[in-house]
């Protein structure tokens, strides 16, 4: 992963640490595209409080549980009808 020009120091460890977790714990079952993805939507939450979908914020709280959950989302998942 590179660093962005505008990211801090900090934070771009703090991304990487993240990306580690990740990558040990999904191994080949997650794309190297999509872990550049979810350290940036990482950042984005741990960083400028952004919140993306339960499926997301869960993916991200996994590999760090300090990210928050919004309460509007944090609730049990609801049972769908397919």
């Amino acid at each position: 992963a590179r660093k962005r020009p505008d990211e801090p120091r900090s934070h771009y460890s703090s991304r990487l640490m993240f990306i580690d977790a990740l990558i040990k714990g999904e191994g080949d079952r997650i794309t190297d595209e999509r872990i550049e993805v979810l350290s940036h939507c990482y950042s984005n939450v741990k960083y400028l409080s952004n919140i993306y979908g339960k499926d997301i914020m869960n993916m991200l709280r996994k590999y760090d549980p300090e990210i928050p959950m919004p309460p509007d989302i944090a609730g049990p998942p609801s049972a769908s009808a397919s």
